[in-house]
Formats: structure tokens, sequence, C-alpha cells
């Protein structure tokens, strides 16, 4: 079901008034006490169903170009709120396979080579490494996977879910962290 994405779930967030680091490309820094997420571009990029699911239809969002029918959400607007400054990594949330019908999201602690494999498989460029860099990544990550939670989320399989979803990031992310 469209709708449950990483973009469409960052738009969730923006809606209830919390500022959005980056959408789609996440980069980190690393140094060496701790990981840092930098500012991506001020937008959202969401599909129509997700526009329409957030915003109640499909043309509430322009078009990035007139040949794409992908839609952007400008979080320089008034209500929104974009975050231009690094901010430390505290915990990492992957998305599972939903779940049927139109229950809870169920969040789950994930450890060892499956939450290695997680990450990796959500790194950038792999075709570019060369084994020197493999190498380094590989140590990088198993650096973070001590340092930082990963958590992967089960949704609904319901798009009107979104906010609900959101809601139990924040508050399992309030219970891992301590903040």
């Amino acid at each position: 079901t469209a709708g449950m994405g990483k973009s469409t779930s960052a738009a969730a967030f923006a809606q209830m008034g919390l500022a959005v680091l980056t959408d789609d490309v996440l980069a980190l820094r690393d140094d060496g006490g701790g990981f840092f997420v930098q500012p991506g571009l001020p937008r959202v990029l969401l599909w129509p169903p997700s526009a329409e699911a957030l915003f109640g239809s499909r043309e509430a969002l322009p078009r990035i170009v007139s040949t794409w029918d992908k839609r952007y959400l400008d979080l320089r607007q008034p209500g929104y709120r974009f975050a231009d400054q690094a901010a430390p990594l505290r915990v990492i949330y992957v998305l599972g396979e939903r779940t049927d019908g139109d229950g809870q999201p169920v969040i789950e602690a994930l450890t060892g080579t499956e939450a290695l494999m997680h990450l990796i498989a959500n790194t950038y460029a792999n075709d570019l490494l060369d084994t020197s860099m493999r190498a380094h990544e590989l140590e990088v990550l198993a650096r973070l996977m001590r340092d930082i939670s990963v958590r992967r989320v089960h949704s609904p399989n319901d798009r009107t879910a979104v906010t609900r979803v959101c809601e139990a990031i924040l508050a399992d992310a309030r219970t891992v962290t301590g903040a």
C-alpha cells in the first residue's frame, strides 16, 4: 500500500510540527565520538497516493517537474520546519513488512547480523567501494551498531495509519533514548 514509506513518514512528522532533517538520502558525519545526521534538502518528495493520504488530494502539492507525477512538500513554507543544522543520531528505524488489518504498529529491536544486514542494504553507492573502502564501511557500521539502537517498524497495511505509526515511533524513541 502506498503511503507508508520513508518519505510519507517524513511528511507526516512535518505535519505533526516536527523539524525534518532529510527525506531520502541520510548523510552521516562520524566525528569519532558520535554520529551526526547532516541536513538534506528542505523538501519531502511524495507520490500522488501519499499526497492524497496526507493532504486530501493528489494535486495538493506541486509536481517536481511537469513530466513526472512525483510531488514535493516545501519544508520552508509556513507551518513546516526544516532542520538545517546537523543533529546527533540516537536511533535508527527500518521499515519492516506491513501487517494485515488496522492494528497497532509493532516496533522491535534488531541486533547482530540482522541489524548489520539492514544497515548494509541501506548504504549508498555500494558498487563504488573498493576492498579497503568496504572494510572501513564495515568498521563504521559495527561501531554504529554498538552505539545506536536499530529498530524495525511493522506498520498496519492501511494508509490512514501513517500518523499512528509516527506517534508510535516517537514514543518508542523517547523510551529508547531516554529523551
